[in-house]
């Protein structure tokens, strides 16, 4: 029979089949020492973001957002303490206790009474791109974790959880196609039945707080795209879904960045529909004929900050490297 370390810092026999310990009528909860697991971590893009109102201090938005097939690689690994570590590869200057990753962990051990991890980040997706990178990582720790404990057995609300740590996690813990509204509390989900192809351009970032705080300065309508519209033909199949792509915060980011309207206009050259993702800096160039993305892609893949997505099904998955016994 196996050893497991016990939460009460002794080692106990598992005599139940969730792990537990029957110790003379009171049940204990053990960890099993050194698990870990790898996820890919999937970003997202905006197809369409309308800015609705303010609530509590946040904007709300009504928003389509997608998976895409750019990740970050990140591995969890149980420890035996209650210690939060994380560390960042392909990324310099992020502190290791303020981004959604650890942010994701705190929040587990607060619910739990429980934990430490070493978290592992390698940066695939851009960072500062508006591709949802850092929540991403906040998702992954959460789907981890739940997979580890099986949180909402535990009491854990993964919803609310996910929200707290960022406005895009909620999407991101699920992924595929959304309608997202609110301050990223409403979600529906939706099917996408239209082949998807993007070529993005990106040439400096841009601050998410900065953006919206121009948005306000400039005073604009927030409305970008009829997203009723949108979601009707991306559910249909309808080529004519990319006509109803739209950002509200484009005008804001290039007030902020010039870099963003000549990273646009490349990509209109090229015959993409073009839209900014998120609050920038990247910009996406959206085909749904596979053979004018790869003509396009051939012809800017020397431009700066260029990258080619196709959509993903989901936003996390994740693979054991250490299971337990």
């Amino acid at each position: 029979m196996p050893y497991l370390f016990s939460l009460r810092g002794k080692f106990a026999k598992r005599d139940r089949a969730d792990g537990s310990v029957d110790n003379g009528g009171a049940t204990r909860y053990n960890i099993v020492m050194n698990r870990s697991l790898r996820l890919k971590a999937f970003c997202k893009a905006n197809l369409s973001l309308n800015i609705t109102g303010v609530r509590s201090g946040m904007h709300e938005i009504d928003s389509v957002m997608t998976s895409l097939d750019a990740y970050d690689t990140v591995t969890v690994t149980e420890r035996g303490d209650d210690e939060i570590h994380v560390a960042f590869v392909n990324a310099t200057g992020i502190s290791e206790s303020d981004n959604t990753a650890y942010r994701a962990a705190k929040a587990v051990r607060n619910a739990l009474g429980f934990g430490g991890w070493d978290i592992v980040i390698e940066k695939g997706i851009p960072i500062g791109a508006g591709l949802g990178g850092s929540s991403a990582d906040g998702a992954a720790v959460l789907r981890a974790l739940d997979v580890f404990y099986r949180l909402p057995a535990r009491g854990v609300d993964m919803r609310k959880t996910a929200l707290s740590i960022g406005s895009d996690v909620p999407f991101m813990l699920t992924g595929g196609l959304a309608r997202v509204r609110g301050t990223g509390d409403d979600l529906f989900f939706i099917e996408n039945k239209l082949p998807l192809f993007a070529i993005g351009l990106m040439d400096g970032g841009v601050s998410t707080r900065e953006c919206y705080a121009e948005f306000d300065r400039q005073g604009g309508s927030g409305k970008a795209s009829d997203t009723d519209r949108l979601c009707e033909c991306l559910l249909g199949g309808d080529e004519q879904s990319v006509r109803y792509f739209g950002n509200a915060l484009f005008e804001p980011a290039c007030a902020l960045n010039v870099g963003i309207k000549t990273c646009a206009e490349k990509l209109k050259a090229a015959g993409a529909i073009v839209n900014m993702t998120g609050s920038g800096g990247m910009v996406l160039g959206w085909f749904t004929d596979i053979n004018k993305f790869a003509s396009a892609a051939a012809r800017l893949k020397s431009e700066r900050g260029f990258g080619v997505f196709a959509p993903a099904r989901t936003g996390v998955l994740h693979e054991w490297l250490t299971e337990k016994e």
